[in-house]
């Protein structure tokens, strides 16, 4: 209902950006593509998937990261399209200071045991989906439609860190998370 709500008041010239973020936020089957690397990964010394389930999270991990990379790409270009010379300066860039100490404090917990890495990891889960949620809502608006574009990227790169500490939890092989680099990189 909150979903058709935010839509609802999109304004025509936006639906293309909106529709963008929102195939990169779908592209969120990352996480499951990541899983299912991690599924069973104790057994397996090799960056080559060796099972049927690992195969099928290889094959959800790149397409999913080509729909992630694509999609904040395809939405940020369109929104420049609207940016006129008289627009104020954006400091987006000022995002990745909250961004960088959040997932920091994630790492913290992973690496330093500061902290409990499930509960840490599950507040960052929670980071992004509001950051998913409040990117859909401010690409309502032309004015705050650049906001949106950053606070989905910020969104799903917040799930992506959270969906590596819990599969550092399940205790994913080293191997797995190298599939996961090649395969997220090599689809980006």
């Amino acid at each position: 209902l909150a979903g058709y709500q935010v839509v609802w008041g999109v304004a025509p010239a936006l639906h293309s950006p909106l529709m963008a973020v929102t195939n990169a936020i779908s592209g969120m089957t990352a996480v499951g593509g990541m899983l299912l690397l991690a599924h069973g990964a104790q057994e397996t010394a090799s960056i080559i998937p060796d099972s049927p389930a690992h195969w099928m999270g290889a094959v959800a991990t790149v397409l999913s990261f080509v729909n992630i990379a694509g999609g904040f790409l395809v939405s940020g270009k369109m929104l420049d399209l609207f940016r006129r010379p008289t627009d104020p300066e954006d400091y987006f860039e000022l995002y990745g200071i909250p961004a960088a100490v959040l997932i920091g404090g994630l790492g913290a917990a992973a690496y330093a045991g500061i902290g409990n890495l499930g509960t840490t990891a599950g507040a960052v889960g929670i980071a992004s989906a509001i950051c998913c949620i409040a990117a859909i809502a401010g690409l309502a608006n032309q004015q705050t439609a650049r906001t949106g574009n950053v606070l989905g990227m910020a969104g799903v790169a917040f799930g992506l860190a959270s969906t590596t500490a819990d599969m550092s939890m399940a205790g994913a092989a080293l191997p797995a998370f190298e599939q996961v680099g090649v395969l997220g990189g090599g689809g980006s």
